[in-house]
């Protein structure tokens, strides 16, 4: 055994003392280079710290919630045969500058360095800072670049020694995870150790890990990379288009933004044949209705089922997290909604289609997870379709009371400029919810044409809601499990609902979310959901 100290990092320059917020391993457990393995909590953000080496949690020698000076002890840890990459600046190594001009004598690749996860929900990131200046070599464990997601500003540190070649992403451009950032030299045997991993795209990358790739040559993109600007994956992504699908205008083929736009308005011939490539369509009696499919997966699938003016891309995190646990995830866009071709005017026939999906994809008996207005549909399917459903989650479920946000119901069906849908989506999250000026315009293009107006009838009218699933509740909480997930700073639905449920039903209360805990607190609700 090797074991060795694990001592409160450094996270800016700042930072003299960092809160433990939370162990992302358990003791026993195995960890690898760039695994994240604790959150910490400074002045200014709260961060994810991957480590630095491979090694074994052993012991933990902080709590949850106490305040640690910088270089303090936290943890002990075994690190096996590796170096020793807990020592501070290189104390019982070489300084930077030996360790890297050392590194440069063993051979040197050249590869290049992707934006990295942060966290299990970050898709993309803003570059705020670079802290190391082309030419500048760095050793690992050492902060090279300051970056934004939707939740904290982070230093990153290098996993490895080597040095900056090129920027290949200026200070204030936004880049979805995975996408190449810099590029560096790195010893051969540390390109071998951390990469090549290939990117799997959306938010089937799960690893906090930077993609670290052999660079194809000094002129073009990795193998089988598609040539577009980070926003119009960005964009892309958002609209669920499949970008290798897409024709590009810009220089050498590359795919830009305007590019995405016509294809999401139909506007370019090429754009009418896109598909977006992990959605299917399943010929159903009263029309086509599209869905995702992740695939085999152990123990019950899971239905998810979104919200008013919602789809399947609204349920992206949630997605990935049930993936990474085995189960197997089919999402629909439903009647009205996304590109599913069936009309949508009453808020409990929304589930009269999904059988017939279940029938077609083979799948008899399922755990059902619904948001908001799909709670209405989803109380519906089970109560008709008993058997077939084994559990039911309803998040900030529509049906319990009376009140309602009806200016954002009749707002939302009603949207023909993009400033108003930016306004309405404001009131979803505690966090900003920034879609770019491009995005807005295509979400308000598509809630003008109008397939929302007939269920905004049905939801909402003078008096508040006009649906009740508290009857249903009652009866189905009698034979399975029933779960009741609330924000408490809904500004859709008042979270106080909840005192009108049945006893049987489980409620959470989430303290920190809005109407969309799945997108303000997506671990918690994995968490609940999974238990």
């Amino acid at each position: 055994m090797n074991e060795r100290i694990l001592k409160m990092p450094r996270l800016g320059e700042t930072m003299e003392e960092g809160k433990i917020v939370g162990w992302l391993i358990d003791i026993g457990d195995s960890f690898k280079r760039g695994d994240s393995i604790i959150e910490i909590e400074t002045d200014k953000t709260i961060a994810e710290f991957p480590a630095l080496g491979d090694g074994r949690l052993n012991e933990i020698l902080v709590s949850i919630g106490d305040t640690i000076e910088v270089g303090m002890p936290l943890a002990r840890i075994d690190i096996g045969a590796g170096p020793d990459w807990t020592s501070e600046e290189g104390e019982e190594s070489q300084s930077s500058t030996e360790a890297a001009v050392a590194a440069a004598s063993e051979g040197m690749v050249e590869t290049d360095l992707a934006m990295p996860r942060l966290g299990e929900t970050m898709e993309e990131g803003r570059i705020a800072k670079w802290l190391k200046a082309p030419g500048d070599r760095f050793v690992r464990g050492e902060a090279i670049i300051e970056i934004e997601t939707d939740k904290t500003i982070a230093e990153f540190p290098a996993l490895t020694d080597g040095r900056l070649e090129a920027i290949l992403q200026g200070e204030g451009e936004m880049v979805t995870v995975g996408e190449p950032i810099a590029r560096i030299e790195i010893a051969a045997g540390a390109a071998a150790e951390a990469g090549p991993a290939p990117i799997q795209g959306g938010n089937e990358t799960a690893a906090a890990l930077p993609d670290i790739r052999r660079r194809a040559s000094a002129s073009t993109n990795p193998a089988g990379r598609t040539r577009a600007t980070p926003l119009a994956r960005r964009l892309a992504r958002k609209a669920g288009l499949d970008i290798a699908a897409l024709s590009g205008s810009g220089r050498r083929g590359r795919i830009e933004k305007d590019d995405v736009l016509a294809a999401i308005n139909g506007e370019t011939p090429s754009a009418v044949a896109v598909v977006p490539a992990e959605v299917r369509f399943a010929a159903l009696p009263r029309g086509r209705m599209a869905y995702l499919d992740t695939g085999a997966g152990t123990g019950l699938p899971v239905l998810l089922m979104h919200g008013f003016s919602g789809d399947r891309t609204t349920w992206a995190s949630v997605v990935a997290g049930l993936k990474r646990a085995g189960r197997r995830v089919i999402v629909p866009d439903l009647p009205a909604h996304g590109l599913t071709e069936i009309a949508g005017t009453d808020a409990r026939d929304l589930f009269m289609d999904l059988v017939p999906l279940l029938d077609a994809l083979g799948v008899e008996k399922i755990d059902v997870i619904a948001h908001s207005l799909g709670s209405v549909a989803a109380v519906a399917l089970a109560s008709a379709a008993t058997g077939r459903v084994a559990s039911l989650s309803l998040i900030a479920p529509a049906g319990l009371g009376s009140e309602i946000d009806g200016h954002f119901v009749n707002g939302m069906a009603n949207v023909k400029a993009a400033g108003e849908a930016a306004h309405l989506l404001r009131r979803l999250s505690v966090n900003r919810v920034d879609l770019s000026e491009a995005a807005l315009d295509a979400l308000a293009a598509s809630l003008a044409k109008g397939r929302l107006k007939d269920l905004a009838e049905a939801i909402s009218g003078p008096s508040g809601q006009k649906v009740d699933i508290l009857p249903m509740i009652e009866r189905l909480s009698a034979v399975m499990p029933v779960r009741v997930l609330f924000g408490t700073e809904d500004r859709i639905i008042p979270w106080m609902h909840i005192l009108a449920l049945p006893p049987r039903v489980a409620i959470h209360l989430l303290q920190r979310s809005g109407h969309m805990p799945q997108w303000d607190q997506t671990k918690d609700v994995l968490d609940i959901i999974l238990s």
